[in-house]
């Protein structure tokens, strides 16, 4: 059968057929006048070695499926699968990450200290701004992996870093000035943050 033919009836468009063909990823049988045609038993075959569906591209009715997945996974979590895996590295990776980093950086304790609570509060705000609410997931929280804390050698550092990071998932005092208890300068920091959140919003 012909690309167009072949591409009818698997449910995509010509253009997918012909690039899986340039690519190798469907063979071809050519005749004696060049002409190129599709045998359908050894394309459909190629297409399940290969991956087409399972890796996600294989056209429309593939989109479908991927489409359903994701609005499944958004509503169980209120996070696209992707944006919910790069959240997850940011919370439970990035801290020590971070920590190394500036050490490697020639930074203080005191202030890897810093820039770990400044990321983390960075991270949890982005993650309230892009999480879309669900009556199965209402708090972001929930479906997030745990925020890594990291340790520190030096005494002044480590009280630092317990003081102001947020252990209760409430917002980290250090950004706090409504009540007294936050840095000068760090609501300011919060409203920044917001706006950075909301700048990512779906």
């Amino acid at each position: 059968m012909s690309f167009s033919q072949y591409a009818d009836a698997i449910g995509v468009n010509p253009s997918t057929v012909s690039r899986a063909v340039a690519k190798g990823a469907i063979p071809v049988v050519k005749l004696a006048d060049g002409k190129r045609l599709i045998d359908r038993a050894a394309a459909d075959s190629a297409r399940r070695r290969n991956g087409n569906i399972s890796s996600g591209h294989g056209g429309r009715a593939d989109r479908t499926v991927r489409r359903h997945a994701t609005w499944k996974a958004r509503t169980e979590t209120g996070f696209e699968p992707s944006v919910l895996a790069i959240l997850n590295v940011m919370r439970s990776l990035w801290p020590p990450l971070m920590k190394q980093a500036m050490s490697v950086l020639g930074a203080a304790e005191i202030d890897q200290a810093r820039a770990v609570l400044a990321l983390a509060e960075m991270s949890a705000y982005l993650a309230a701004m892009v999480h879309q609410e669900s009556s199965k997931c209402w708090d972001y929280r929930k479906v997030l992996e745990p925020s890594a804390l990291p340790t520190f050698e030096d005494e002044e550092a480590r009280a630092f870093y317990l003081k102001w990071c947020d252990t209760e998932g409430a917002g980290a005092a250090w950004i706090d000035e409504i009540e007294g208890d936050g840095l000068p300068g760090g609501m300011e920091v919060a409203d920044l943050m917001c706006d950075a959140g909301h700048a990512a919003r779906p």
